[in-house]
């Protein structure tokens, strides 16, 4: 693009009269503030006279708006021609300002075009160096990039990266990827406790991501063997209270009850339980070989049979 126009310097010669101000009658004013300076300096005010101290303060605040009004018009006619001027050269100030935002607004889109350009080069300089630092796409979600990088200085007048810069990504990668190898041998260290424990590693794993130091998870491991211990001490505890409750309820339950001719009876609710069979007595004489008779004995101990011997 080329412009024929060539200013160097703007300038403009401005013509005015410096104005003096005068006071025409200063005398006289003067000596009317003196006047009444002299008629109320000496008054002295108290609870007994605060009506005349209101009237007197309204007096003297009358004659302070009279000046400050005349104050005010002089300024307003003195500055009259100032503002006029500034009006003037801001008006042609903003005439050149919307041609140089303009301006403005193109340059920042180019110079956001050329930032991406060198932010897809980083990016494609970073996937040559993952593997040689042990990484994977995914952990770049890890990468914070220093904005240094996608300035011009940045790259060379060729468009590429300057060696102080692919030095600067490499010294991230290498530090990325050292945090990895940490993570990864955290992981294996609570993988292998929580194994050991019994506990499956996979929750206590997480940990070291969400922050975690190695000994941390291990300590809270610890805690929860300890839970658990604690957790199962208690179970078998009220597993053994619930066995000697059954079984001094049966107790009981067989206290409550009590043999009447030849009967059980529930003491508590008078109720027959279990009437026993009526036992009959008598008298037999048995002849046999020794070997039967001993038969016949083991027979009757096992059929609850009583026997005694009866004469000789």
């Amino acid at each position: 693009m080329s412009n024929k126009l060539t200013v160097n310097e703007i300038y403009f010669d401005v013509e005015y009269t410096p104005s003096t101000i005068k006071i025409k009658n200063e005398d006289m004013l003067k000596s009317l503030v003196d006047e009444i300076v002299k008629k109320y300096t000496p008054l002295i005010f108290n609870e007994s006279n605060i009506p005349e101290a209101k009237k007197t303060r309204a007096e003297l605040n009358k004659y302070n708006g009279m000046l400050d009004d005349q104050r005010k018009k002089v300024k307003r006619e003195y500055n009259k021609p100032l503002k006029e001027f500034e009006d003037k050269i801001k008006g042609y100030i903003n005439q050149i300002n919307e041609i140089s935002d303009g301006i403005k607004v193109g340059l920042d889109e180019h110079e956001s075009k050329q930032i991406a350009i060198r932010e897809s080069k980083i990016f494609d300089l970073i996937g040559e160096m993952l593997e040689s630092h042990g990484l994977e796409s995914s952990d770049l979600k890890k990468l914070e990039m220093d904005k240094s990088w996608l300035t011009q200085t940045a790259f060379t007048k060729n468009g590429e990266p300057t060696k102080k810069t692919i030095e600067a990504v490499h010294g991230k990668l290498a530090y990325l990827g050292l945090m990895k190898q940490k993570t990864i041998e955290a992981k294996q260290s609570v993988r292998e406790f929580a194994e050991i424990s019994g506990l499956e590693p996979y929750a206590w794993e997480n940990l070291i991501d969400q922050g975690y130091q190695t000994s941390e998870v291990i300590e809270k491991i610890k805690q929860a063997l300890e839970q658990k211990k604690i957790d199962e001490e208690k179970k078998e505890r009220q597993r053994i209270a619930n066995e000697e409750y059954n079984t001094a309820m049966i107790t009981l339950e067989k206290e409550q009850q009590e043999m009447i001719d030849d009967k059980v009876i529930d003491v508590e609710t008078g109720e027959i339980k279990q009437e026993l069979p009526q036992l009959i007595s008598t008298t037999l004489e048995l002849t046999g070989t020794f070997e039967s008779l001993l038969k016949l004995k083991e027979f009757m101990n096992m059929n609850n049979i009583s026997y005694r011997k009866v004469g000789n």
